[in-house]
């Protein structure tokens, strides 16, 4: 048997053998690699994690970093089982939703000399360590960076996560089907939300909607109230040339800061009158659910029925395994880019077991492979040339009363091959 089918074949039982779903079948890709096996990896292979555990990410980087540790862990109990001689070591640092210290903490892993890095989260983040990681030719994976501006073929980013040029248009045809004809967009002025705000406005317009007024504000702002009142004086032109309030829609491009944007908001009874949509941002944000300790955001969300995007995944025994996990582990359910997370682990882990040598760019070559023949917690992850996930449909969450307590819940789909919306309630 030749040696790298030999190679091929340790992967299909490395990921058999966990027992938790994974499938992945090398040997009948197309372009199998021909290649002979080095010497081997031994030790520790060291890999760079950049997390956000404090500031505007904090629950998703907490989810994530939970993910990422329990990839760890299985991943290492393999190894062991199979008798490798190497074993993964994830170096985390908290990049604190921040670019300039992401940046920073990305330095000090090339000093280390560490050449693959998971993360960092947001797309300013991604986009201010590129330079560096091209430079030092660092392949580096993202769970949940989706700028449209950091789609480039051929960089050391990929990303297990769908991007904006899908997720704006998503919350367009959303809110076009509802009846919205006219929208007012807000939007944190980086990468992320100024990609953002053009997808979705521009699939708005092209379905027949009026887009109102752009709105962008200052990742420093602190003080909403002036961004509000722009919001409102956009809303009451409308009103005053006979717009139906329920024919106009906000399109809110934020963090958590959309906490102190809808405590200002409140302020304006039309803005109640309106409906609000937002993004991956915002979905799942425990605040906005959580009515003794913040009774206007969640009050706010509740009358405008605040609707919020998130890329759809596959409900597979991976995911249902890791969620369990995560369950146990932090006492919530995770939000969506924890599973991204995971799978980038054993994405990297199975690349490291074929190239078999700490080399990056040789990881970087064959990684879409690897992940077009994996099946894990998001399912298959089918990359485009951009390195970025090629294809997803979007789940429309918000803010609903159950049973007396107010709970994140699934209302919608949009399914983006057929550009349609199928709603649960509205």
């Amino acid at each position: 048997m030749r040696k790298e089918v030999l190679v091929a074949l340790l992967i299909v039982l490395f990921l058999v053998g966990l027992g938790v779903g994974y499938v992945i079948n090398l040997m009948s890709s197309p372009g199998r690699i021909e290649r002979e096996v080095p010497v081997g990896l031994t030790g520790e292979v060291r890999i760079g994690v950049l997390v956000d555990l404090s500031g505007a990410l904090t629950r998703y980087g907490e989810d994530i970093w939970a993910a990422y540790e329990i990839a760890q862990e299985d991943v290492n109990n393999f190894l062991a089982k199979a008798g490798a001689k190497w074993r993964i070591k994830l170096i985390c640092e908290n990049s604190e939703s921040s670019p300039e210290v992401a940046l920073a903490k990305f330095e000090s892993f090339v000093g280390q000399g560490i050449r693959i890095v998971l993360g960092p989260m947001m797309s300013p983040q991604c986009a201010s360590i590129k330079p560096s990681a091209e430079a030092n030719k660092v392949l580096f994976i993202s769970p949940s960076a989706t700028a449209v501006t950091l789609s480039i073929p051929g960089d050391n980013l990929f990303r297990f996560c769908a991007i904006d040029d899908l997720q704006g248009p998503a919350a367009a045809i959303a809110m076009y089907s509802i009846g919205i004809r006219y929208v007012v967009s807000v939007y944190i002025s980086n990468e992320w939300g100024v990609g953002l705000d053009k997808a979705m406005t521009e699939k708005f317009a092209s379905l027949g909607g009026t887009v109102l007024e752009h709105i962008p504000w200052s990742p420093d702002t602190l003080e909403f109230s002036p961004v509000v009142e722009r919001v409102n004086d956009a809303v009451q032109k409308a009103k005053a040339k006979g717009i139906p309030l329920e024919k106009i829609g906000i399109y809110a491009v934020a963090y958590a800061q959309i906490l102190p944007i809808f405590v200002a908001a409140s302020k304006y009874p039309d803005l109640m009158e309106v409906r609000w949509f937002g993004t991956d941002g915002t979905v799942m944000l425990p605040e906005l659910v959580d009515i003794k300790e913040h009774p206007v955001e969640v009050d706010f969300a509740l009358k405008t029925k605040f609707t919020s995007t998130m890329f759809k995944i596959p409900e597979t025994k991976t995911y249902h395994y890791l969620k369990e996990r995560i369950v146990k582990k932090l006492g919530r359910e995770p939000t969506i880019y924890a599973y991204s997370a995971y799978d980038s682990v054993w994405v990297v882990a199975l690349a490291l077991a074929v190239v078999n040598e700490y080399d990056a760019m040789k990881v970087k070559n064959i990684l879409p492979q690897v992940a077009g023949s994996y099946y894990g917690a998001i399912g298959n992850i089918v990359l485009n040339e951009n390195g970025d996930l090629a294809m997803a449909d979007y789940s429309l969450w918000r803010p609903v009363k159950v049973n007396g307590e107010v709970v994140w819940k699934e209302v919608g789909v949009q399914y983006s091959m057929l550009g349609t919306v199928e709603w649960k309630e509205d």
